[in-house]
């Protein structure tokens, strides 16, 4: 007895899960697609720029990422103080959270503000600080359904090719 196209059935459920993590990856690129596109238009201009999205993980790692933000592109705008200059990521991160005693205080920061005693309090230009706008939080409100839809949406227009193979 011989069965045939088995070898056609093998080969296809040897690359059924490397096929089904390619697709994953790129229904997530759509999706961070779909919300860095719908955020980008209640951002500051300045900081557009640094909205973006990477999709991390597949292969041997089995847990899939995307990761939606705003990314340290090293660019500096504007004027620039005098030393070394600072990039538009941090001025970014200090404009959503605060500085100083002006901080966000729902946020977590790694590091507490430096005491009036230090060096770095010597050369501060004030001790009130900038304050938090929270700008990012709002821009990703309703992010969830942008994503999903567009992620569901390319599912759905790709699962074929995964059984054409």
């Amino acid at each position: 007895m011989t069965i045939e196209g088995m070898s056609d059935c093998l080969r296809w459920c040897d690359k059924a899960p490397e096929d089904m993590v390619k697709l994953a990856k790129k229904a997530m690129r759509e999706g961070g697609k779909a919300v860095t596109k719908g955020m980008r238009p209640k951002i500051d201009a300045r900081w557009r720029k640094l909205i973006k999205y990477k999709v991390t993980g597949g292969r041997n790692d089995k847990d899939l990422n995307c990761g939606i933000g705003l990314f340290n592109a090293h660019q500096q705008q504007g004027k620039q103080p005098a030393g070394s200059p600072v990039d538009d990521w941090f001025k970014a991160y200090w404009k959503n959270y605060g500085t100083l005693t002006r901080r966000d205080p729902n946020h977590r920061f790694d590091k507490p503000i430096k005491h009036a005693g230090t060096a770095a309090a010597s050369r501060r230009r004030n001790n009130v600080g900038q304050p938090h706008e929270n700008f990012f939080e709002g821009a990703l409100e309703g992010y969830e359904d942008a994503f999903f839809n567009a992620f569901a949406r390319t599912i759905a227009e790709n699962i074929e090719d995964c059984y054409d193979r």
